[in-house]
C-alpha cells in the first residue's frame, strides 16, 4: 500500500497561493476600465500571390561540350537541267545545316565535302565547272567552339545573353572574325583544290575584308559586310570579293552595304558570271551596270527565312525570287543562264526554307524538290 501522507504545511501553502491567484483574476476581470489598454498587433497572414517563389532546387545548367552531330540526311540528290555539250556547267549546291554542324572546323568541312564528293562521283565536275554555295554558308561559323548553352538556345538573341546581358551579335562577329575567316579560307581553299573546281563559297559576314596579294585581310574595327568570296580550282582566293549592297531592314542594323558600283563579274577559265547576293537580284540598277558586258551567266548565293522582306516583297515566297529577280532581268544582259542557291535547315532559331532553282536558255527551269535534304542542281550551258 502506497504512503499518501502530505505534510500539513504544504497543504496550507497550496490554499494560500490558489486563493491569491483567484482573487487577482477576478479583480482584473471586473475593473478593466482602470487598466491601460494595449493594442497588440494582429499578425498579417494574408498572401501576396504576385510574389515569384522559386522552388527550383535543381543544379545550375552545365555548359557542356557539343557532341558531333549525325548526318541529318540519307543522301545527296542530283537534278540536271540540260545535257553535257562540253561547254561547262553551273552547279548550285543547296546545303541543309544546323548550328551543331558549325561547332568544329572538321564537322563543317565534312558536311560541305559530302555534297562535293557526290558531285565528283557522279561525273559532273570538269575543268569548266563552277560550284556555288548558299548565302551565309560561312556566317554560321559564328557557332565555332560554342557549347550547349549557346547552341541549344531558342534563338540567337537568347544565345547572346549567355555571353552577357548587353552582348550583341555585332560584338560576337568582331570577337570571332579572325577565327571565322581562317576556317572559311582554309576549308574552301582545300576543297577547291581537292576537287579541282572553282567555288563561290557562299557568303560570310566579316569586318571590312579585302583580298591583298592573295590573302584575306580584315580590319578588326571596320564595318561589317556580308561578302561572297570566289576560290580558283587551285585553291587561291580570287577577285571580285563582292560586298552585299542591298540590305533588308534587319540587316541594316548590323551590316554596311557595299558599293553598287563595285565589280561583280567573276572570270573563270572559259566563262564570265555576274554575282548577286540575296535581294540584290531585285535591284534593276545593278543589271544596268552589266549592259553590253560579255557575261555568260548570273549566279546568286541567297537566303530565305521567316519574316524576311524587302520593300513590298515577301521573300518567304519562293515564287517571288523567280518572278521578280534574276529571271526578270536576265535579258537586259548578255547572259543566258542563271542559278540562285539557297540554304536550308535550322539556324539562328529560324527555319530556312528557300528553294534553289536555275534557268537555262531563258525558259528551261529546274527547282529542288525538297528543302529537307541537300540537293545538287546541275545546269549545263
Amino acid at each position: 500500500m502506497h504512503n499518501l501522507y502530505v505534510p500539513p504545511y504544504k497543504i496550507l501553502l497550496f490554499i494560500v497561493l490558489f486563493g491569491f491567484g483567484f482573487f487577482s483574476a477576478s479583480l482584473l476581470k471586473n475593473d478593466q476600465t482602470n487598466l491601460p489598454k494595449f493594442d497588440i498587433p494582429k499578425p498579417d497572414i494574408s498572401f501576396d500571390f504576385n510574389i515569384n517563389l522559386d522552388f527550383n532546387f535543381s543544379k545550375p545548367e552545365v555548359d557542356e561540350e557539343i557532341t558531333k552531330p549525325t548526318v541529318p540526311w540519307t543522301e545527296v540528290s542530283i537534278q540536271t537541267n540540260g545535257t553535257d555539250r562540253k561547254y561547262g556547267n553551273l552547279v548550285g549546291i543547296q546545303l541543309v545545316l544546323k548550328p551543331e554542324d558549325f561547332v568544329k572546323e572538321d564537322w563543317w568541312k565534312e558536311r560541305i565535302e559530302e555534297t562535293l564528293n557526290k558531285g565528283k562521283s557522279s561525273g559532273i565536275f570538269d575543268r569548266k565547272t563552277i560550284v556555288i554555295f548558299p548565302e551565309h554558308t560561312g556566317t554560321g561559323l559564328l557557332y565555332l567552339d560554342e557549347k550547349s548553352r549557346f547552341i541549344n538556345a531558342d534563338s540567337l538573341e537568347s544565345a547572346l545573353k549567355t555571353k552577357g546581358e548587353n552582348f550583341t551579335v555585332s560584338d560576337l562577329f568582331y570577337l570571332k572574325a579572325e577565327k571565322m575567316a581562317d576556317v572559311y579560307v582554309r576549308v574552301f581553299s582545300a576543297l577547291a583544290k581537292q576537287y579541282n573546281v572553282p567555288i563561290l563559297a557562299g557568303t560570310i559576314i566579316l569586318p571590312n575584308p579585302k583580298i591583298i596579294k592573295g590573302n584575306l585581310v580584315l580590319d578588326p574595327k571596320g564595318p561589317l559586310y556580308n561578302v561572297a568570296i570566289p576560290f580558283s580550282a587551285d585553291g587561291k582566293l580570287m577577285d571580285p570579293l563582292v560586298k552585299k549592297s542591298v540590305l533588308t531592314e534587319e540587316e541594316v542594323s548590323i551590316l554596311t552595304p557595299g558599293e553598287p558600283t563595285q565589280d561583280r563579274v567573276w572570270i573563270v577559265p572559259g566563262w564570265k558570271v555576274a554575282i548577286f547576293i540575296g535581294q540584290e537580284v531585285f535591284d534593276s540598277n545593278l543589271y544596268n551596270r552589266l549592259v553590253g558586258k560579255p557575261i555568260d551567266g548570273l549566279i546568286s548565293p541567297s537566303a530565305s527565312y521567316p519574316n524576311i522582306k524587302w520593300q513590298n516583297l515577301d521573300l518567304e515566297d519562293s515564287n517571288v525570287w523567280k518572278r521578280e529577280g534574276l529571271a526578270k532581268y536576265i535579258k537586259s544582259t548578255k547572259a543566258q543562264d542563271l542559278v540562285q542557291v539557297f540554304m536550308s535547315g535550322h539556324l539562328y532559331g529560324k527555319s530556312w526554307a528557300g528553294k534553289t532553282f536555275n534557268l537555262r536558255d531563258f525558259s528551261n527551269e529546274d527547282q529542288v524538290e525538297s528543302v529537307e535534304s541537300p540537293t545538287i542542281l546541275n545546269l549545263y550551258f
